[in-house]
């Protein structure tokens, strides 16, 4: 093989392995590009990999935002726990998508989810306004008619309010007021506090209740 040879058979194997640019350049001086000439263009169908294709690459993985998780209405399964349904809501902003998310919750269950056995205690002339939205905590202001459930009833009402609210985008908290004041409410164990109420405070609610253990009853005397 002649040197020519050799060199050309060099600047291939430098030129199909190299990716840099450095790597492009030592290759062509090979070819016998004189070091000193005055630079030449290099045709874009002689670059290897595309290193000179200034168009993005249609391999490209496609870059997509975080997808958002859908609000729920929480509704009673027949075990009592409370379960979420998707709720499609319509707004511009969180504070009107929340007055939407909550008039679907005072709607109650589809008939495909009655069908389920799924229920309520929000009756539906219960009145819940958004009156303040700041800092991811929701203002609630309650209507309440008259039988509004009270005990436990009302502690797992209050517990479709705050996951239902809470489910939203944008909402991390719910302070109850009734009539503009604030209010204490009630917390699964029958605690009262005054701070603003979270999904996990009634975590409780989305889990069916442990039964209760079996006692083995004493043996008949001999």
């Amino acid at each position: 093989m002649t040197g020519a040879a050799a060199m050309t058979g060099a600047a291939a194997m430098t030129a199909g392995r190299a990716l840099l640019v450095t790597g492009l350049v030592l290759g062509l001086t090979a070819c016998g590009v004189p070091a000193g000439g005055p630079p030449q263009a290099i045709p874009s169908s002689e670059v290897p990999y595309g290193l000179a294709d200034s168009r993005p690459s249609s391999s490209a993985p496609a870059t997509t935002g975080a997808v958002e998780a859908p609000s729920q209405v929480f509704l009673f399964a027949a075990d009592e726990v409370l379960v979420g349904r998707p709720r499609d809501v319509e707004g511009t902003t969180v504070r009107e998508r929340l007055t939407d998310l909550l008039a679907a919750l005072v709607e109650g269950p589809t008939t495909a989810e009655r069908d389920e056995q799924l229920s309520t205690l929000l009756t539906p002339d219960v009145r819940l306004t958004v009156t303040d939205l700041t800092q991811r905590t929701a203002t609630v202001d309650i209507g309440q008619p008259a039988g509004a459930p009270s005990g436990p009833a009302g502690r797992r009402a209050v517990a479709q309010l705050v996951l239902t609210a809470t489910s939203l985008q944008g909402v991390d908290a719910v302070q109850l007021t009734i009539g503009g004041d604030p209010v204490e409410a009630p917390l699964p164990m029958g605690e009262l506090t005054s701070a603003p109420l979270t999904a996990a405070d009634y975590a409780a609610f989305l889990t069916a209740p442990e039964p209760p253990a079996a006692t083995t009853p004493p043996a008949p005397p001999s």
